[in-house]
């Protein structure tokens, strides 16, 4: 589920298995302003107590936060590159994450940083993007 405010909210009883608010939109619900992941951290377990099984949180150049079922809390830096269009961004980051979580059996580390680099590479893209090109992102998480 990718929607702000009162639609979000109210999807929660159903208890979705992922939400995807970004820092902004995360705030307007509880009324506060979140800027830095370690704001974020306990809005997105607050939300994921009121029902979602997964918060994933989107925060543009902040990087992202999971708060995952598992009860643990991700976090990621963001990929760098140059920002050129972010419409579509928030929906190729949950297929990111969609895609990462079925791949590699639930690890929510990795489902995270794919997520950001999938959503990141659209961001970059003026047009669609492509695997190679958040293939070639995601080089930048390797140890």
């Amino acid at each position: 589920m990718d929607a702000a405010g009162g639609l979000l909210k109210k999807v929660l009883p159903y208890h979705p298995f992922l939400v995807k608010p970004n820092n902004h939109e995360l705030g307007d619900i509880y009324g506060v302003n979140l800027k830095t992941r370690k704001e974020v951290i306990p809005y997105a377990e607050k939300m994921r107590a009121q029902g979602a099984q997964n918060v994933l949180v989107s925060m543009a150049g902040a990087g992202a936060v999971l708060a995952a079922e598992d009860g643990k809390i991700y976090e990621c830096a963001a990929p760098k590159g140059i920002v050129r269009n972010s419409i579509g961004a928030g929906d190729s980051m949950v297929a990111g994450f969609i895609e990462a979580y079925l791949r590699t059996g639930k690890d929510y580390e990795e489902s995270l940083i794919w997520g950001s680099c999938t959503g990141s590479a659209s961001a970059f893209s003026l047009g669609l993007t492509t695997k190679e090109q958040a293939e070639e992102l995601r080089r930048q998480f390797e140890k």
